[in-house]
C-alpha cells in the first residue's frame, strides 16, 4: 500500500513539474536586475601641492525587466521582454586654497528590447535549473549639469547612436507554488555602444564628441515567474 502511494506521488510530481514547462503553457514574470544606492566621500592631496581636493556625493540605479514567453515546445520557451533602467547621481567638489565650489548632476534612462529563449532541463516538483539565450537593444539618453558657485555652468545632452548586447545565462527556478516560481540567473555578456555628447557651456564655445564603447560583463538576476498552463481543448 505504501508503495503504491508514494508510486502515485510520485507520478503527479512529474506531471506538475511537466505541466509548468509543457508545449502551449506560458511564462509571464519580472526580473529586477539590480538595484544600488551610493553614497561616496574623497579627499585627494599630491606631492607638489598643499591643495586638498574634496568631493561628496550619491548615486542611484535600478533596472526592471518584464517578459513574457511561450512554449513552442516542451521545457523550450521562447519570447521576449522590455528593461527599463534609470540611473541618477549628484556631487558636490571643492578644494582647499579657494571657495569657488562646484556641483554635477546626471540623470540617465534607458529602454531595451529584449528577446530570449530558455530552456529548461529535468528537474524535481520543488525545482528546475535552466539555461538562457538573450540579447537586447536599446536607447539610452539623458543630460549632466555642472555649476559653480562664481555663476558658470554647462550642459551635456547624451545621444546615442546604438545600444546592443547579447550573451549566456545559467539559472534556477525555485518553485513557491505550481504556477509561481523564484529565479536567479548569472550570465555572461558582450555589447556594445556608441554615443555622441554634445557639450554647451554657459559662456563659450560649445563642442560635440562622439565614444564607442565594448564590454564583457556578468549580469546577475533575480525576479518571479508565472507559469501559466496551457489551454485544454
Amino acid at each position: 500500500m505504501k508503495r503504491t502511494f508514494f508510486l502515485v506521488a510520485a507520478l503527479c510530481s512529474l506531471l506538475v513539474v511537466s505541466a509548468q514547462t509543457e508545449k502551449g503553457s506560458k511564462l509571464i514574470g519580472v526580473g529586477f536586475g539590480s538595484i544600488s544606492y551610493t553614497n561616496s566621500n574623497s579627499q585627494t592631496t599630491y606631492s607638489n601641492t598643499p591643495t586638498v581636493y574634496k568631493s561628496e556625493g550619491n548615486s542611484f540605479s535600478i533596472s526592471v525587466n518584464p517578459n513574457v514567453a511561450w512554449f513552442v515546445q516542451d521545457r523550450l520557451a521562447i519570447g521576449g521582454g522590455v528593461s527599463m533602467s534609470f540611473y541618477t547621481s549628484t556631487s558636490n567638489s571643492s578644494n582647499s586654497s579657494s571657495t569657488t565650489t562646484s556641483k554635477s548632476t546626471s540623470n540617465q534612462p534607458a529602454f531595451y528590447l529584449s528577446p530570449y529563449a530558455r530552456y529548461y532541463f529535468s528537474g524535481s516538483k520543488t525545482g528546475m535549473p535552466f539555461v538562457q539565450l538573450n540579447a537586447q537593444y536599446g536607447i539610452s539618453g539623458g543630460k549632466s549639469k555642472s555649476s559653480t558657485s562664481t555663476g558658470s555652468s554647462s550642459e551635456t545632452t547624451y545621444k546615442p547612436k546604438y545600444d546592443w548586447n547579447s550573451g549566456l545565462a545559467f539559472g534556477y527556478e525555485q518553485f513557491i507554488s505550481k504556477t509561481l516560481g523564484f529565479y536567479v540567473s548569472v550570465g555572461f555578456n558582450y555589447g556594445s555602444s556608441k554615443t555622441t555628447y554634445e557639450y554647451r557651456p554657459s559662456t563659450g564655445t560649445g563642442y560635440d564628441y562622439t565614444s564607442a564603447y565594448k564590454r564583457w560583463y556578468i549580469p546577475v538576476n533575480v525576479g518571479l515567474q508565472a507559469h501559466l498552463p496551457a489551454k485544454k481543448k
